[in-house]
Parts: structure tokens; sequence; C-alpha cells
């Protein structure tokens, strides 16, 4: 009798214990459905601390601040797709380049449209709507402004910096 292929891979992986390794590799097919496009476009997960600590690249500070604020919601979600004995017991945010890391998932051109088309030609109103929807779940008021504040100084600090900083002078 003819046997899968996928049973065959399945007993090497229990034989030489890879199972929660690729278990946990299943975070980077299903990121983006569990966080959402937007948050995709800014955060993508780039390697494992040890064995069940999750290291995410995020593009700047202000999304750094808004994702610890959902840290446990990301946990659930991960563990509940993953194989209960490859449980995710923290995530680590660090700043760095998104794109380049979502690249090794996605196709770059596809990493780097999501980002520059957000970013191109946004008008001032248009990003204090977007820092105001980042902010929503922040309680307390003086905390919201100021991470609202820093979001925008974050922007532009970044569109001075972007290669195709013409954009930056249509608003921001």
């Amino acid at each position: 009798m003819p046997t899968r292929l996928a049973e065959i891979l399945g007993e090497i992986a229990l034989r030489y214990g890879w199972s929660s390794r690729l278990s946990r590799g299943k975070i980077w097919e299903v990121w983006e459905e569990i966080v959402g496009p937007q948050i995709a476009a800014h955060a993508w997960p780039e390697r494992f601390m040890g064995k069940d600590m999750l290291v995410v690249v995020v593009s700047d500070s202000v999304w750094m601040q808004q994702l610890s604020l959902q840290r446990q919601l990301f946990l659930e979600r991960l563990n509940a797709c993953l194989d209960t004995d490859t449980k995710i017991k923290d995530i680590r945010f660090v700043l760095g380049d998104v794109a380049r890391v979502r690249s090794q998932w996605v196709s770059r051109e596809t990493a780097e449209r999501d980002i520059s088309e957000e970013e191109k030609g946004v008008s001032q109103d248009a990003l204090i709507d977007r820092a105001r929807e980042i902010t929503a779940g922040i309680q307390d008021q003086d905390l919201r402004q100021a991470m609202i504040d820093l979001y925008l100084k974050s922007y532009r600090v970044r569109s001075s910096l972007h290669p195709r900083a013409d954009y930056a002078k249509k608003g921001a």
C-alpha cells in the first residue's frame, strides 16, 4: 500500500524531534491573517529566541508601543494555531527593517508596495486619523495624545530620511 509523503515526513519529524519546529513555522503562514494587513506591513516575525519566545521586527517605536499593548491577544491567537506542545510564552518586539524580514516570506515587491503605498501622498488629516485609529485602545487621554504626537513626529522623520522623500512635502 502506498504511503503518503505527508505521513513519511510526519514520522521523520517525530523521530528527530522536529515536530515543534515545524509547528512553529506555521506562524509565518498565519501572521498576516492573525494581525491584519496593516500591522503586517509594520511588524513581521523574524525568529524564535529559545524555544518559546517569538521575536517580531517592528518598523518604528509607535508601532512597537501599540503592539506591546496587544501582546497577550497576539499570543492567544498564535497559540490557537499551534500544536498543544508548541506554545509561545512571550513576544519580543524589536526595531528593524520589516520589509527585509517580510520579504523572506512574501515577495520584496509586495512588502515594499504595502508600506510605500500606505505612506505616499498621505495628508495631515489622514495621518491624524490613522494615529487615532492605532491608539484607539489607549484609555488614558494624555498618553493617547502623546502617542499620536509621537506617531506624527515619527512619520515626519521617516519621510525626511526616505529616499523618495518628495511625498513628505504633500501635507505631512
